[in-house]
């Protein structure tokens, strides 16, 4: 009872401060790099270029371990189902239990 009482207090503060610090008093409105903004407003296309190459390099890590992710789960489910096929047909059938006992 006590840490269920404990969570909503926490969670009550945490949107208290949440509201307080996003309210638009005390945010001030973000300013890009003057530079970025005059280059932008040109018809040269070299500053979206650099954008878009920006953007390339942020995104090729998660795609390379997008990938890696992937390969290794493939490679562990191909393993786990060779470990399934050998293990069932490792296991003797009964009939040739049954015969090397008679003798």
């Amino acid at each position: 009872m006590f840490k269920r009482h404990s969570l909503i207090r926490s969670c009550l503060l945490a949107s208290a401060l949440l509201g307080l610090f996003s309210s638009p008093a005390v945010i001030s409105q973000a300013a890009a790099c003057p530079m970025c903004k005059q280059l932008n407003e040109t018809d040269d296309q070299k500053p979206r270029a650099y954008m878009y190459s920006i953007t390339f390099m942020l995104t090729m890590p998660a795609i390379l371990l997008s990938g890696f992710g992937v390969a290794f789960y493939k490679m562990n489910r191909r393993e786990q189902q060779a470990l399934r096929e050998q293990e069932k047909n490792r296991t003797p059938h009964s009939s040739d239990a049954d015969s090397g006992s008679n003798e």
